[in-house]
């Protein structure tokens, strides 16, 4: 008859186990449910099979399926933004809007958790993100006419450039790129709308450093709890800025 290890020597394996996994195993998984099942298909169960751990053990880091999700989303768009806000930095002209447009398009569309994201529930992601302390909205394929208005302000946008109208253009295109998606020529639609900004709504000045303050400026406001760019979440992928 074999040995069975006592409730309390297992308790301690199996908490032994879960640091040693930890918790960005926890993320990885969750994040790879939503990429490869898609968000429908992430639960506490799923996350704990792939995880190869016990729902108990899940639940003790994140007390529920919403946190856990929450803090998946941190983690990537964290990491999207310091991508996009270094890109900016090391561009001499990127505090021009059509620098910072290629790059946030750019980090968009080559983060594959983002990808599936936008495609996924936007009203059910953007219901968690507003009912947690996690960011109140994420990096977007469009660009916000109050953003746009705060570009001319600082002289990086031509003053007869009317922010709405450029807002819902961008907005259109960009959310059909992404219901399209993934394209081969990436770099091709890229560098397509990069041209029109530059020609149709950059300024012509030598320094940027406005813009690019006015981007982290904006950015950071962005990802306050408290933040409430709009009423109702947006019902496409839609600008952060």
């Amino acid at each position: 008859m074999g040995w069975t290890p006592r409730p309390r020597v297992k308790a301690f394996r199996e908490g032994a186990r879960v640091q040693e996994s930890g918790l960005e195993e926890l993320l990885d998984a969750t994040a790879r449910l939503v990429v490869e099942d898609g968000f429908d298909a992430v639960s506490i169960s799923s996350i704990a099979m792939t995880a190869v751990v016990s729902e108990d053990q899940v639940l003790a880091h994140f007390g529920s399926l919403e946190d856990l999700l929450v803090a998946m989303l941190n983690r990537e768009f964290t990491r999207l933004w310091r991508e996009i806000l270094d890109d900016l930095d090391r561009d001499p002209r990127g505090g021009l809007l059509s620098h910072i447009y290629r790059y946030t398009i750019s980090g968009v569309y080559e983060s594959p958790l983002v990808r599936a994201l936008y495609l996924a529930d936007r009203d059910g992601l953007n219901t968690i993100m507003r009912a947690t302390h996690g960011f109140a909205y994420v990096p977007g394929f469009g660009v916000r006419a109050e953003f746009i208005e705060r570009m001319k302000s600082v002289g990086m946008v031509r003053p007869e450039v009317d922010a709405e109208r450029l807002s819902a253009v961008l907005s259109a295109i960009s959310a059909g790129a992404a219901l399209t998606a993934p394209h081969s020529r990436l770099d091709l639609v890229n560098a397509g709308l990069f041209d029109l900004l530059s020609a149709s709504v950059d300024a012509d000045v030598d320094d940027t450093a406005l813009g690019k303050a006015t981007f982290v400026e904006y950015a950071l406001s962005l990802t306050r709890p408290d933040a409430q760019p709009d009423a109702q979440p947006d019902a496409q992928p839609d600008a952060q800025g």
